[in-house]
């Protein structure tokens, strides 16, 4: 990760550790995989999210939706709601496995964490 405030463990969460409650990587965990990598499954939140925040817009291109709903599919469980005053940082390896499965095709950089305005 570009900076050492992203360079985070999974193992150095406690609520990750106590939500997988297994001793391994979060990403080779078969519930990352079908909460944060399924298409399905992310479909499905695409539906809910829209819901309750809108839809995308149609300029959106499908691999940054699916990214987005990937790391929502991750924090939910963890830290509920997250947003604009709310952030936290996703260990290193969940946000590698998601841009891996969701690549940008154009190799642009991708966005970098961004604090909550008050931090």
């Amino acid at each position: 990760m570009p900076t050492g405030r992203e360079n985070k463990c999974c193992y150095n969460y406690g609520k990750v550790k106590e939500e997988m409650g297994e001793e391994v990587c979060i990403t080779d965990c078969r519930t990352f995989d079908i909460n944060c990598l399924d298409r399905d499954v992310l479909r499905v939140s695409r539906y809910e999210y829209a819901h309750h925040n809108g839809p995308y817009g149609d300029e959106e291109p499908e691999h940054e939706v699916y990214r987005h709903l990937a790391y929502r599919q991750f924090c939910f469980p963890i830290w509920q709601k997250l947003g604009r005053g709310n952030r936290r940082v996703i260990p290193s390896c969940a946000v590698l496995a998601i841009r891996k499965a969701f690549p940008n095709p154009e190799s642009v950089a991708y966005t970098e964490f961004k604090p909550a305005v008050s931090e």
